[in-house]
């Protein structure tokens, strides 16, 4: 089975950390804004930055994975 980002796992990872979207950004090198996109899902990090949110939140970058199965035609 193959594993995606969760934007919805790292929101709640964040949340948890007590970490705002702008402290986050600072931590690893991007912009607010970015981290808003990968919350959404709209965008999904470079596996460098991912790892290095997953650093920040303290916790492994599996937590911020989910499994989907792929639905034949």
């Amino acid at each position: 089975m193959a594993r995606y980002f969760s934007g919805r796992r790292l929101r709640e990872a964040r949340r948890l950390a007590g970490i705002s979207p702008e402290q986050l950004a600072i931590s690893v090198g991007r912009s607010a804004y970015s981290i808003h996109e990968y919350e959404l899902g709209r965008v999904t990090p470079p596996i460098t930055v991912l790892a290095s949110i997953a650093d920040t939140l303290g916790r492994p970058v599996d937590d911020l994975l989910t499994e989907e199965e792929a639905h034949a035609a």
